[in-house]
């Protein structure tokens, strides 16, 4: 009999503990876009992403936790500033790295590290890009990439790191814009039109 109320205590209980699970809202953040620039027209007949994905470290990659991922906006980036105007050739945007990794950093110890708000870890992305021209009139290749680390307090919460890793592609993604246009205008000035 102790055992038969025992066990639909425990059956009536589950529901109850199971209902209290608390669930974290999904953040919204906004479009990364490049839409606003003007495009740069290749003299190709095509232009695609490889979509291999970029070898990501061992430790520390944050990927998965990202709002955005960087390799989508070096899809987007692609999409909204690459323009095939020619008759012949094609382009080809290789992501090289889009990662972003956490590094653990030293905590104030003993009596003075419990009235200090330390950084405790520091986030470092990159976003590098290869776009290869092949027409008949001959190859070429502009190359680049973006760097940025950030730091944050013990204390921040998820919403908090969220935003900062939003932040962070966001910048990557406008540094690299600027960077590809510069290097394309550059090393492949035949192929623009």
């Amino acid at each position: 009999m102790k055992i038969l109320r025992a066990l639909s205590l425990v059956m009536l209980l589950t529901p109850l503990i199971a209902a209290c699970e608390t669930q974290v809202p999904a953040r919204r953040f906004p479009e990364i876009s490049f839409a606003h620039q003007p495009p740069i027209n290749l003299d190709v007949a095509s232009i695609e992403v490889d979509k291999q994905p970029p070898v990501a470290p061992t430790s520390g990659a944050v990927l998965h936790d990202l709002p955005i991922s960087l390799a989508t906006v070096a899809e987007t980036w692609a999409n909204q500033r690459l323009k095939a105007v020619g008759q012949q050739g094609s382009a080809t945007l290789r992501i090289e790295k889009a990662t972003v990794v956490e590094e653990t950093l030293k905590r104030t110890e003993g009596f003075r590290g419990a009235f200090t708000t330390d950084q405790t870890e520091r986030y470092s992305g990159e976003l590098a890009l290869t776009l290869t021209v092949v027409t008949d009139r001959g190859q070429g290749v502009a190359r680049g990439s973006a760097q940025r680390a950030r730091t944050v307090p013990e204390d921040a919460t998820l919403a908090e790191r969220e935003k900062l890793w939003f932040e962070m592609v966001e910048q990557l993604g406008r540094e690299v814009d600027s960077v590809m246009e510069q290097q394309i205008r550059a090393h492949l000035s035949n192929f623009l039109r």
